[in-house]
C-alpha cells in the first residue's frame, strides 16, 4: 500500500499545484475546487456542501449527516502569486517543487485520500474537511464564514506545513493605515506649512521604543512592522499635504486590538488611525487530550517527540479558538514559504496520511 499511496499523494499534489489559484486569477481557483469535487463525486455517501462569498468558494465534506463533526480538517487551495515555471510541478530528490505544494496542496492531497479511505471503513468515523480559497488573503470568506455559518467540530487541526511539529499558538494579526494631516506651502517657506513627514519621524521613534524590534524569532512579543509609506502630492517644491503610513501588526497575547490602537494614537497624536483588517490568534493549550493523542500519533510515526511551537503569522485556525474550539496546525516538512523554491518534502506526506488515520481510527 505504501508505494501506491505515495504515488497517488504525488500525483493528487501535482494536479493541485498546476492551478493558478492566486488571488488574481478566479477561474483557477475555481476550477481548482471543481478538481477537488470531482475527486469526491466517485466517493459514495458523502455530504458536501458547495457555498461561495465575496466570489471565494469553498467546499466542505463530512462523512457522517451532520454539521458540527467531532474532528474538523482544513486545507486551503489558494497559493500566492508565483513565477509561472512554479505552476509545473518538479519532482527531485524526493521532493516536489512547486508554487502550493508545501503551502498547502500537499495537504489538501492527503486530506483527498483520507476521505476516501475514511469513507470505506465499515463504521465511518466522524470527520469533516473543509477546502477554503482565501487564506492567503484573511479566510474571512472562507473558514471565518463557515464557522458563521454553522460548520462547527469539537476540536479542528489546520494543516498547514509545521514540518511534523505541532503548532498550538500564533499571534493575532491587524493592518492599520495612518493619516497625518500637513499644511502645504513652499518648499522654501517649510515655516509658512506644516509638514506631517516630521510627525511620522517622531512618531515611529516613539512606537519603536514601545515596541522595539525582535532580535530574531524567539523573541516571543508584539511587532509592528510599517510597510508603504506616502507623502507629498507629486510635486518636489511643496510641503506635503498629508502623510499615510500602514502597518502589519502581530500581536502577542499580552496586547489587545484596542490597546495598540490607543498606543499609535498616543505616538502619532495628530494622525487618524484607520484599521483595515483585524483577526484573533491561535491559542490552544497544549496540554489539552486531543492536542496530547495527536502528538502520541507523530511520536509513534516519527519515532521522537514532536516540537511544540509558537509562530508568528497567522493561519485559518485562529477563527475556531476565537470561538472557543480548540485547534492546532500540523502539516508535512518543506521549505521556501512564500518564496522562488518552495518545496515539500514526499516522504512527509506519506507520514501525514498515516498520522491523521492513526490519530481517527
Amino acid at each position: 500500500m505504501t508505494g501506491a499511496l505515495r504515488d497517488e499523494l504525488v500525483a493528487l499534489t501535482c494536479d493541485l499545484v498546476r492551478f493558478e489559484s492566486v488571488t488574481e486569477r478566479p477561474d483557477q481557483i475555481e476550477a481548482a475546487v471543481t478538481y477537488v469535487d470531482a475527486y469526491l463525486a466517485g466517493i459514495p455517501d458523502l455530504y458536501v456542501e458547495r457555498s461561495e462569498a465575496g466570489g471565494k468558494p469553498a467546499l466542505v465534506v463530512a462523512l457522517r449527516d451532520t454539521r458540527a463533526p467531532a474532528l474538523m480538517l482544513n486545507g486551503h487551495l489558494d497559493v500566492v502569486v508565483g513565477r509561472p515555471a512554479q505552476f509545473t510541478p518538479e519532482l527531485r530528490d524526493g521532493r516536489v517543487y512547486a508554487r502550493g505544494s508545501q503551502d498547502m496542496k500537499g495537504s489538501c492531497a492527503v486530506m483527498l485520500r483520507l476521505i476516501r479511505d475514511l469513507a470505506a471503513l465499515p463504521v465511518r468515523p466522524d470527520v469533516g474537511f473543509q477546502f477554503v480559497t482565501d487564506e492567503e488573503i484573511g479566510g474571512a470568506m472562507g473558514t471565518g464564514r463557515l464557522l458563521e455559518e454553522g460548520w462547527r467540530c469539537g476540536f479542528m487541526l489546520c494543516l498547514e506545513p509545521t514540518d511534523m511539529g505541532v503548532l498550538y499558538e500564533h499571534k493575532g494579526a491587524m493592518w492599520v493605515e495612518l493619516r497625518l494631516p500637513g499644511r502645504p506651502a513652499h518648499g522654501s517657506r517649510p515655516w509658512d506649512g506644516h509638514n506631517p513627514v516630521g510627525d511620522m519621524a517622531h512618531g515611529l521613534a516613539a512606537l519603536e521604543a514601545r515596541f522595539p524590534i525582535p532580535a530574531g524569532p524567539a523573541e516571543w512579543r508584539t511587532t509592528i512592522t510599517p510597510t508603504i509609506v506616502r507623502a507629498g502630492a507629486g510635486s518636489r517644491n511643496q510641503v506635503p499635504p498629508e502623510a499615510t503610513l500602514t502597518f502589519d501588526i502581530r500581536y502577542a497575547a499580552d496586547e489587545t486590538p484596542a490597546t495598540i490602537t490607543a498606543a499609535l494614537a498616543e505616538c502619532f497624536p495628530t494622525a487618524e488611525v484607520l484599521v483595515s483588517a483585524c483577526g484573533p490568534g491561535l491559542r490552544t493549550d497544549p496540554e489539552h487530550p486531543e492536542v496530547r493523542r495527536v502528538a502520541a500519533a507523530l511520536a509513534a510515526r516519527l519515532g521522537r517527540p514532536p516540537r511544540f511551537y509558537r509562530e508568528h503569522f497567522a493561519t485559518d485556525a485562529r477563527y475556531y479558538t476565537s470561538a472557543g474550539i480548540p485547534a492546532i496546525c500540523v502539516g508535512p516538512v518543506g521549505a521556501g514559504l512564500h518564496s522562488d523554491d518552495e518545496w515539500l518534502d514526499i516522504d512527509s506526506l506519506v507520514d501525514l496520511y498515516h498520522v491523521l488515520m492513526d490519530y481517527i481510527t
